[in-house]
């Protein structure tokens, strides 16, 4: 989890956090959900079945070698999906603050939450809202995903 505490351009303060959520409650569009689970069962089973068949091969007969850059090959595959799956997870980018630093009657902050899928992306959104805090003295901008709550 990544936070930061911001002064904006009026002399507010925020608090800026990015927070990798490991249950996908973003809404997404029908092309960006993932395949599901019966998706990820196949490509473990077809995986399974390459690796078996490699490895009957390689005891049936002796005089057979397998080449290291078909076992790399084969790491790397396996490796990919995991390693992906990890990355693009989504996470919460949440604003929160806006008080005047002598503001003492206890009035509701304001705050913006939003969704982003990907570590690079989400780590791009969290320098731009910092950056936009700092000029603008919000955090609300055309592209953004944050949303006031």
């Amino acid at each position: 989890m990544s936070q930061k505490v911001v002064t904006g351009v009026d002399g507010r303060e925020w608090i800026v956090s990015l927070k990798i959520m490991w249950t996908d409650k973003s809404e997404g569009f029908e092309h960006e959900k993932e395949g599901g689970r019966k998706a990820v069962i196949g490509i473990i089973v077809v995986l399974g079945l390459l690796i078996f068949a490699q490895i009957a091969w390689a005891f049936q007969v002796p005089a057979v070698r397998t080449p290291l850059w078909v076992i790399l090959i084969l790491i790397v595959v396996i490796a990919f999906f995991p390693v992906r799956w990890a990355l693009r997870r989504p996470r919460r980018l949440r604003v929160e603050g806006g008080r005047w630093p002598d503001d003492d009657d206890g009035g509701r902050a304001e705050e913006w939450s939003g969704f982003v899928r990907g570590r690079t992306e989400a780590r791009a959104e969290f320098k731009q809202a910092i950056k936009t805090l700092q000029k603008r003295g919000t955090p609300a901008r055309a592209n953004s995903p944050l949303q006031p709550q």
